[in-house]
């Protein structure tokens, strides 16, 4: 019996050196970790967990300039909401169909 395609996850993926920015203007910013490393650690974990389930995931970098006038142009606040839509924005726009969201916050 074949197995049905996996779908794919759009996950939140911030670079290091883009992190104090992101907490500065994330306006839920304290439900994020303080450091970059507590974050990759936390996110890491969660992209194996995933895939071991069999899923695709896609790492959908946040920029903090280009998610800001994303979420202008949305009338979006920057937040959790927020996250999830510009990954799932972005992985649609490359991928075509089967996608899910998960965010590492």
């Amino acid at each position: 019996m074949e197995k049905p395609s996996p779908f794919k996850i759009g996950m939140v993926w911030y670079y290091r050196e883009d992190y104090n920015a992101i907490l500065r203007i994330m306006t839920d910013s304290h439900k994020l970790p303080e450091s970059f490393d507590i974050w990759l650690a936390e996110a890491e974990q969660d992209e194996d967990n995933l895939t071991q389930d069999g899923y695709t995931v896609v790492r959908t970098r946040i920029d903090p300039e280009t998610f800001l006038g994303w979420c202008r142009s949305q009338g979006l606040n920057a937040d959790f909401e927020a996250r999830m839509g510009f990954a799932n924005f972005i992985v649609k726009q490359s991928a075509g169909s089967n996608i899910f969201n998960v965010s590492s916050t």
